[in-house]
């Protein structure tokens, strides 16, 4: 006997199967096509320049690419090889200056220990002592577990390394490739019996990315200016400069502002600054609700999302793909709803 599905069923299915299918797509065959998908936006980048550059002095499109291609990863490459160099000059300065850095930070550990002696009753250097032998012996457990982890890594590291190369050589190569295909990969679009659905996603790709970074570089000079402002008027001379770093950091998934103000407040409190550390915890408190108001209101209205919408798709994004789940729950949550109604307008 037939069974015959009612429209609600019909629907529930739809969803059902849809969902299961970005999900699967997203999870195991997102990363084994993230290499073309950067090789395809960078021809995207550089095509309108060899194009042009083509009809004007007749070289060959592709030669064009690659010298394009050429350029723009030098620049890369100069660009990581001179930050790479100002952090390692910087790292160098702050171990010239650790025993500075030593000698107070042992000065403030006696103080507080100290503190500690007469508030418990306890003879002077008790407190001190243990923190000096417990010290010691975690920095042993450290360095012995340091060098086996090093050891036992090395060639997961080199596995790293070498898968990193090779998919910038990948992108690199294939950006130059895909400019000289980009007219036959347009024609597939049109053509395949699937051209409706590599519609919607690539518009679905193009509304979160565009949202994403315009969202990001919005927040990020945001926090810029309050940390640099805030910092101001609590009197630190680098109030600049550690306002741009803080608001670099802050556009890391994985980090953020906490990750500085957290124990730079805490530092404080224990020296006694308390009215510095009420300032800090107002910056924090600013920062954090910014980021958290902004980037559900900002992403959501350019994406078409609604705030609460945007909140739940980020949350479950994360709780299945980890930091990425970040991007890819909007973008998750776009995809399903276009395709839904996609192929409820066929029906």
């Amino acid at each position: 006997m037939k069974v015959k599905l009612t429209e609600k069923q019909k629907m529930a299915l739809l969803v059902t199967g849809i969902t299961a299918a970005v999900y699967v797509s997203l999870k195991y065959i997102l990363p084994l096509v993230v290499p073309f998908l950067l090789a395809y936006w960078v021809a995207l980048l550089v095509r309108p320049a060899s194009r042009w550059l083509h009809k004007k002095l007749w070289l060959k499109e592709g030669v064009w690419a690659s010298l394009l291609v050429t350029a723009l990863t030098a620049l890369l490459c100069v660009g990581v090889y001179y930050l790479g160099k100002l952090f390692l000059e910087q790292l160098f300065l702050a171990a010239r200056r650790l025993p500075v850095y030593i000698r107070y930070l042992c000065g403030w550990l006696d103080e507080l220990c100290c503190h500690c002696d007469d508030c418990f009753g306890l003879e002077r250097g008790t407190s001190l002592d243990f923190l000096y032998t417990q010290s010691r012996r975690v920095m042993e457990q450290a360095g012995g577990q340091a060098g086996a982890y090093v050891m036992g890594n090395s060639m997961g590291i080199l596995k790293w390394v070498v898968k990193g190369g090779a998919i910038f050589a990948i992108v690199t190569i294939g950006s130059v490739l895909m400019v000289s295909s980009m007219e036959r990969i347009r024609r597939y679009r049109s053509t395949s019996v699937f051209r409706q659905e590599i519609a919607t996603i690539t518009g679905c790709l193009s509304k979160i990315g565009k949202a994403f970074f315009r969202t990001q570089i919005l927040i990020m000079g945001l926090t810029c200016l309050i940390c640099s402002v805030g910092l101001y008027f609590l009197g630190n001379p680098y109030a600049v400069l550690l306002g741009v770093l803080i608001g670099l950091l802050d556009a890391l998934p994985v980090f953020g502002t906490g990750t500085v103000f957290m124990p730079w407040i805490l530092v404080s409190v224990f020296l006694g600054n308390f009215i510095y550390a009420a300032g800090l915890a107002v910056i924090y408190v600013l920062c954090y609700f910014l980021r958290e108001v902004l980037e559900a209101r900002l992403m959501g209205g350019h994406m078409g999302i609604a705030p609460l919408e945007m909140l739940m798709s980020i949350y479950i994004g994360l709780a299945l793909f980890g930091v990425s789940g970040f991007i890819l729950g909007p973008f998750a949550f776009m995809v399903i709803r276009e395709l839904v109604g996609l192929y409820k307008e066929k029906r």
